[in-house]
């Protein structure tokens, strides 16, 4: 499934690039300042993730199970809010329509394989995380552990999400030339 996640969203992408239509300038500043709180909900997950090896449990994983799904929902509709509204229906609704499969169908599914991939990996500590950590919805009150673990930028660099920024900003540059050249 993630082979095929990956791809799916390269293709959404490429959908995007060619359907989206800027509707006006405030509404491309909202959608991608929502996508920008997606981009450093993501970035700080990343920067506390060591994939494979220690359960992350501390900055957003102290409010959210999943921050760096949590982050790319709000990614996506930023962009979906920034690349529709024109008065190009069909287009639009194609946006948005591959939006709720990816968030709705696609995601929901990756999620499950991957809790249970955890459940299998870290047994009792990843069931405990989970009775204590909601899926999407942030806690109000975070967990707080006794030795919590700090933010590394060399995390975030291992795990690449570097690129989330870099399609950010190909996103917004994309959606600012099509806007100032009326496509």
């Amino acid at each position: 499934m993630g082979r095929w996640r990956v791809t799916m969203g390269f293709a959404a992408g490429l959908l995007y690039a060619w359907l989206a239509h800027v509707a006006s300038w405030p509404r491309l500043a909202a959608g991608m300042g929502i996508a920008f709180l997606g981009l450093l909900l993501r970035g700080w997950a990343a920067g506390y993730l060591e994939k494979g090896k220690r359960l992350a449990q501390d900055g957003p994983y102290a409010v959210w199970r999943h921050p760096l799904y949590t982050g790319s929902f709000f990614l996506a509709v930023g962009f979906t809010v920034a690349g529709t509204g024109s008065g190009r229906f069909l287009h639009g609704a194609v946006i948005w329509t591959v939006f709720v499969l990816l968030f709705c169908w696609i995601y929901p599914r990756r999620i499950r394989e991957e809790e249970a991939s955890l459940e299998k990996y870290f047994g009792d500590a990843w069931r405990d995380f989970v009775r204590n950590n909601h899926r999407f919805l942030p806690k109000l009150s975070p967990s707080r552990r006794t030795e919590p673990d700090s933010f590394q930028w060399a995390r975030y660099k291992k795990n690449r999400e570097y690129n989330a920024f870099l399609g950010w900003l190909l996103g917004l540059g994309i959606l600012s030339a099509k806007a100032v050249l009326g496509f």
